[in-house]
């Protein structure tokens, strides 16, 4: 059952933690006091957790895969090249795509965490349709927990490999760049978000074919020298004391 409660271990919570503990120690916080505010945003995030639904979901990449081939593959499009509309069961039906990506997984655990967050929706004549090309996590209601607890993992990884880098590291030099601003109306802070998301969404777009073009499906029964590679978006929202704290 991929729905299945997905527990945080002790040494990847460390990891987690780490590029935060390195800030916390080189702004002057001493481990007690670190301790002491860790103890209440504990706190503070049980309250949160209760008030807004946090759903767990199982690996997320399963229903990213699904979605991903859903776009690209020939047996899933149409004539045109889009998403074509599926039925549960047949051939090269929904059923299929989702053994053609996990054989262990269920169709209709798939199909359901994928209509929740409004990546499908059910057609008049029964069928499913794709609605967006990249697997959304989050609705106004409900987060998924597993895609939230890898970005974060993401994060910290990335900034963590880059604070023990050295030259003589292996693999690619990870990167953190962004773009910000302190002077922005609360109705340009809207515009510049929904402008992000009308061209972030077609930059992913093409981001994510390049990687569907290039990734390795079914074709060794090997997992080993292949890598986890991608790139995240994420908006900025606050206030302008913040971000430029007063000398």
């Amino acid at each position: 059952m991929r729905s299945r409660k997905t527990e945080i271990s002790g040494k990847r919570a460390e990891a987690l933690l780490f590029p935060i503990a390195t800030f916390l120690r080189a702004g002057g916080l001493s481990k007690k006091a670190a301790v002491d505010r860790m103890r209440a945003a504990f706190d503070s995030a049980h309250k949160l957790v209760r008030a807004r639904r946090i759903e767990h979901i199982g690996h997320p990449l399963l229903y990213a895969d699904i979605v991903a081939l859903w776009a690209h593959d020939m047996r899933f499009v149409d004539e045109a090249g889009r998403p074509r509309a599926l039925a549960i069961e047949g051939k090269n039906e929904f059923s299929a795509l989702v053994r053609a990506v996990d054989k262990q997984a269920t169709a209709g655990d798939a199909l359901g965490v994928l209509i929740r967050f409004g990546n499908v929706r059910k057609t008049r004549t029964g069928k499913y349709r794709l609605v967006r090309p990249l697997f959304f996590t989050s609705t106004d209601k409900a987060m998924a927990f597993e895609p939230m607890a890898y970005f974060l993992s993401d994060a910290s990884s990335t900034l963590g490999r880059i604070l023990k880098r050295t030259s003589r590291s292996r693999g690619p030099e990870l990167f953190w760049r962004k773009v910000e601003t302190a002077g922005l109306s609360s109705a340009n802070a809207h515009r510049f978000v929904e402008f992000v998301r009308e061209r972030g969404q077609e930059f992913l777009e093409e981001l994510d074919d390049w990687l569907e073009s290039r990734a390795v499906r079914g074709k060794t029964k090997s997992r080993r020298g292949l890598r986890r590679v991608g790139i995240g978006m994420f908006s900025i929202d606050s206030s302008a004391e913040l971000a430029r704290p007063r000398s």
